[in-house]
Formats: C-alpha cells, structure tokens, sequence
C-alpha cells in the first residue's frame, strides 16, 4: 500500500511540473484537485477490496515445513499412495459410487436442502458474514499451490459442509462430505464440477481433479 501511495505521490508531482508553465495557478490547482479526488477513491477501492486476513503462522507451509507437501511426503499424494486415489479407489469417486453424487443422491445438494447454500441461506455466507473471509473475525481454513502460495479461504459451516473462496474472498463454492475425509466440490448454484478433496492422514486436505490427478493445491 505505502508503494502504492508513492507512485501516486510522483505521478501528481509530474503532472504539477509539466503543466505548471502552460497554464495558470488556479487551473493547475483545480487539476490537483481531480488527481488527488481521484487518488483517494482508488485507494478506498483497494482497501475494501483486500481480504483482513492475516496467514496465522500455525496454518503457514511456508512457516511449518511440516504442513508442507513439498517438504513432508506423507502429506504428498504424488509420494504417498495411500492418500492418492490414482492409487486408493475407496476415495475415488470414479471408481467408488458410494462417494459419488451422481450416483449417491445422499450426498447430493441439488436433492438435499440441508447441504445446499443456494436454497438454504443459513449456510449461505452472502447472507451469513460470520463464514465471510473478508468479516475480520472470520476463522476458518487456507488454501495453498503446490508452491505453498495462499490462494484460497476455506469456511466450515458444518459438520457436512465446507464453503470455499478464492484469494481475493469470492465465493466459487462449497465442499459437501462424501465420506470420513472426502469432500465433493459443487458450484454456488450446487452442480458438482468434478473436483473433490481427501484427508491427508495429518493435518489436512489435498484437491484432486475429476481424474483423480492432483491439482497440487492443498488446505491447512
């Protein structure tokens, strides 16, 4: 933000000495005026724009090597089998029905009010802020990349239902329980998008494709 308000700063400054000598001081203190009107809208933007989070250091792969993927292969499906449905079809849904929402209406919000935030605003966080991760007394989850980059915000609203949103607080969705430690991922509107995440026998969850593959990203 303080880079943001120098470049503003230098950029007024040009302006005031390029046209200085081509008009007159009240026309130039009019134009000052704008920039700087200006100025602050944008910066107004910007702040209530920006996510109040702050990364605590408990959820942070880059802080813990442990809750890392990279550095701990227990946690990494590409290094870990067992937590790898390429590998362990009991927690795929292409090869496990049971976990499936296309074949298991049980666990499928388009049938089900309770699992649905499209229809039932309790769970709906455009209606309920306290599930917001722009709400500064939200708690919740963190999604990362597989470079441990926070890309994500997770909110859990039940025991059966976890909303997510994207870097900027978007909602993009919500994660219904499948089973013990698997979750399908389905729009806002509750159409299911093929994605879905496992347990990683630790500390959290890794995201995996409609293939099987992971995505590389994972939640702590």
């Amino acid at each position: 933000m303080d880079a943001y308000i120098c470049e503003i700063k230098l950029f007024i400054n040009k302006l005031y000495f390029k046209f200085r000598k081509a008009v007159t001081p009240q026309i130039i203190e009019k134009r000052m005026k704008k920039i700087l009107l200006l100025s602050l809208i944008s910066l107004f933007l910007i702040q209530t724009r920006s996510i109040s989070q702050n990364l605590e250091n408990r959820h942070d792969p880059k802080i813990d090597f442990n809750l890392s993927p990279s550095f701990n292969s227990t946690l990494n499906p590409e290094k870990n089998s067992n937590i790898n449905p390429k590998y362990n079809w009991n927690i795929n849904p292409m090869h496990n029905n049971d976990v499936n929402p296309e074949f298991n209406s049980t666990i499928n919000p388009l049938n089900h009010f309770e699992l649905n935030p499209d229809i039932n605003k309790t769970l709906n966080p455009m209606y309920h802020n306290e599930y917001h991760p722009k709400n500064p007394s939200w708690k919740g989850l963190y999604i990362f990349n597989k470079t441990d980059d926070l890309i994500g915000y997770i909110s859990i609203a039940t025991q059966q239902l976890m909303l997510s949103f994207d870097a900027e607080g978007e909602w993009t969705g919500f994660y219904v329980k499948a089973s013990a430690g698997i979750y399908n991922h389905f729009d806002v509107k509750g159409v299911w998008d093929g994605n879905y995440l496992c347990y990683d026998s630790v500390v959290g969850y890794n995201i995996f494709d409609k293939n099987g593959t992971w995505t590389g990203q994972h939640i702590k």
